[in-house]
């Protein structure tokens, strides 16, 4: 068995052991064969750690030095140093030592730099932010006319104020009549300061311009910026606490124009709604006053009866 090899190896058996062992290997190569290869294994540690063994030993090496001391096997088959089984347990375990030292010291050759994952930044909502939102708004809700406009504007007074509820500041749409567009309505929708509104107008010729209204991000206040992303333009600004985005299909003069009118009907505040109009009432033809009742008497004169009895008689 491999316990009795390594035992026979090592020297560890007494004197009739140790000779029926070696009359089985005489009997069996294989056992011979493996026998070898132990020896050739300990031989192998005794060229790695004997130039260790060799140097000046502290005080606790060198009685460890003195305990392993043997000499090579004889006729009596007393193993060398390096075959005993405490240089074994030694050597292994300073090959383990060696092995964790060397993986440590490597690490940083053979190991992977730590991945770092990139944590997502939050977006600072800013001026112009709120003006990229709108632009957005402005290209998706004027791309299709049947969901232009969350609620009409054909009560502009309720409109407004269902507007200014949502956004929790009072807001308008301005009157750009004099510019030929006219207001069709408006929806709320979400931003990154809160709810916004949108107001849009079109002209005779269908084409669309909307106004974004809502709460500008904290401690910005600016004057009229512009934007230009692809084929839609952007006029922003800060007015009254509120911010503001005109955005349009219209080059930049054109937008200009509109925007002076969006600043000028805001900076005078919304009209007060006009009571509408009543159609005005038709005279109604005078009766004709009732006649005396001599008057219809003459008009239908009824024949006396002396006269229809002298008919008869005749």
């Amino acid at each position: 068995m491999d316990e009795e090899l390594h035992a026979y190896v090592d020297g560890c058996l007494d004197g009739d052991r140790r000779l029926a062992v070696e009359r089985w290997l005489a009997e069996d190569a294989e056992a011979a064969r493996r026998v070898e290869d132990y020896r050739a294994q300990a031989a192998l540690l005794h060229e790695i750690f004997d130039p260790v063994l060799r140097e000046a030993p502290t005080d606790a090496a060198h009685e460890l030095t003195l305990q392993l001391k043997g000499r090579l096997a004889g006729n009596d088959n007393v193993p060398p140093w390096h075959a005993r089984p405490l240089v074994r347990v030694a050597a292994a375990v300073m090959l383990v030592v060696a092995g964790a030292s060397g993986g440590y010291l490597g690490r940083s050759a053979v190991a992977p730099a730590p991945v770092t994952v990139a944590q997502p930044v939050a977006k600072r909502a800013t001026l112009q932010t709120f003006a990229e939102e709108a632009a957005q708004a402005h290209r998706f809700y004027t791309a299709d006319e049947r969901f232009q406009v969350e609620m009409g504007a054909e009560d502009q007074g309720a409109l407004n104020s269902w507007l200014s509820h949502r956004v929790g500041r009072s807001v308008f749409g301005p009157d750009l009549s004099k510019v030929g567009y006219r207001l069709i309505g408006g929806r709320s929708l979400p931003t990154d300061t809160g709810a916004g509104a949108q107001y849009m107008y079109i002209n005779d010729q269908s084409k669309r311009i909307t106004l974004f209204v809502g709460q500008p991000p904290a401690g910005q206040e600016a004057s009229f910026s512009f934007a230009q992303n692809g084929d839609v333009a952007t006029f922003y600004w800060v007015e009254g606490g509120l911010a503001y985005a005109l955005i349009g299909r219209l080059s930049k003069d054109e937008l200009l124009g509109i925007t002076k009118a969006v600043y000028e009907d805001v900076k005078a505040g919304p009209k007060p709604a006009q009571p509408a109009e009543q159609p005005p009432q038709q005279p109604m033809a005078p009766q004709p006053a009732e006649q005396p009742q001599m008057q219809r008497q003459e008009q239908n004169p009824v024949q006396p009866i002396s006269d229809t009895q002298k008919s008869k008689e005749s």
